[in-house]
């Protein structure tokens, strides 16, 4: 699209330049033989010049438009990952319980076929003694001191008995319970994969979107120059970002179980594995533009921690950063994260070293998955390696 932009100006340049060459020419060729057919040049030169005007606007128009479309389908797609997000922990969580559910369902059936062995050994034993032993007993005068203890053992048996069956009464009335749970949960399962699914078709059909408004900017975006003046535009919009958080925000407190950011040099964690593809201070695309942070190779959706303890004074998405979090550390620290695929903190929110802020991704039109990291003093940026610990 760029590459027809400039065209147009190339060709306004030529139409200007023959507008000038008609005027001079003019002076050179009689005026009376010459006026009609020169003013009829310049009326369609003109023209000309304004259909190619109207169609510069329309071709910054819909780069306008694809750059709305390209922010709506990432912001979409980080929302989608965190209810995808959710759903696989709530996944998770009943497949446990259903785990638990059936296990002791198996034991449960495990109980009640002893229970039925021993209740049907008691049944047999009882029919085989019979009452009659227990009245040849009372009616045996022979040896009445054995009377109250054979009575007491046919007590106690008669006890046992009715134990067996109380618990057997026990265990039908829990399988009672547990199997309308397990179906339930069975139930809860498959529909929680379901909508599981369909999150997916939608997390699939963002990203198709996402793709195909990111190769027609691309398309747009031909050579250095243009690409040199949108990363001048993108760092004047995070550097005014930056002025604005560094004016309303108060300063924080640090715990006095912390230690103040600007003490930790060389010690703090880096915020996610992976290796950085640039050095700081180089030049970025061979442009006069250097880097001031580092782009941090890693897998989608890898989790992203914060560096230190800190206040998230702004999380969403910016031009050029896509989905963004900055850290507010105090002492006029912050540290950036860039081109999340999906944002897990809000502004205002407070967070520990090692807490999960956000994604891995490739939002702000990154070609593939990677964390652009800074680390800011008073707005200036430094080098992250010198302040996270070496690999």
């Amino acid at each position: 699209m760029n590459g027809s932009m400039a065209q147009c100006d190339l060709l306004i340049k030529l139409l200007l330049f023959a507008v000038v060459s008609s005027i001079l020419g003019f002076s050179t060729i009689a005026l009376a033989d010459e006026e009609t057919e020169t003013r009829q040049q310049l009326q369609q030169i003109s023209t000309e010049v304004k259909k190619l005007r109207i169609l510069l606007g329309q071709f910054k128009t819909r780069r306008s438009e694809l750059q709305n479309t390209l922010q709506k389908s990432e912001v979409d797609i980080g929302a989608i990952q965190r209810r995808v997000r959710s759903i696989q922990q709530q996944l998770h969580k009943e497949q446990a319980e259903l785990s638990s559910l059936q296990k002791q369902r198996k034991q449960l059936k495990a109980d009640k076929q002893k229970q039925q062995k021993y209740i049907k050994q008691q049944i047999i034993a009882a029919y085989q003694v019979g009452q009659q032993k227990k009245i040849k007993v009372l009616l045996n005068q022979e040896q009445p001191e054995k009377i109250s203890r054979v009575l007491a053992y046919y007590d106690y048996f008669n006890q046992a008995r009715s134990d067996q069956l109380n618990a057997y009464a026990d265990i039908i009335s829990t399988l009672d319970t547990i199997e309308p749970k397990i179906l339930t949960k069975t139930h809860n399962l498959s529909r929680a994969k379901e909508v599981l699914s369909d999150e997916y078709e939608k997390l699939l059909s963002r990203k198709d979107q996402r793709e195909k408004s990111l190769v027609k900017i691309n398309s747009a975006i031909l050579n250095n120059d243009q690409r040199l003046k949108k990363m001048n535009k993108d760092r004047a919009e995070l550097e005014q970002l930056l002025a604005a958080v560094e004016q309303t925000i108060a300063n924080i407190n640090i715990p006095t179980d912390y230690k103040p950011f600007g003490s930790l040099k060389g010690q703090l964690p880096w915020p996610v594995s992976g290796k950085p593809s640039n050095r700081f201070g180089n030049r970025r695309n061979n442009t006069a533009m250097r880097w001031q942070g580092l782009a941090i190779s890693a897998s989608e959706g890898s989790r992203v921690e914060a560096i230190h303890y800190g206040r998230i004074v702004f999380a969403d998405w910016l031009r050029g950063s896509g989905l963004l979090v900055i850290i507010d550390h105090g002492d006029g620290y912050m540290s950036l994260y860039a081109h999340n695929q999906s944002l897990l903190k809000e502004p205002g929110d407070w967070v520990h070293p090692g807490d999960i802020i956000s994604t891995v991704g490739n939002s702000g039109g990154q070609q593939s998955a990677n964390l652009y990291f800074e680390i800011r003093h008073n707005g200036k940026p430094t080098d992250p390696s010198r302040w996270c610990k070496r690999a």
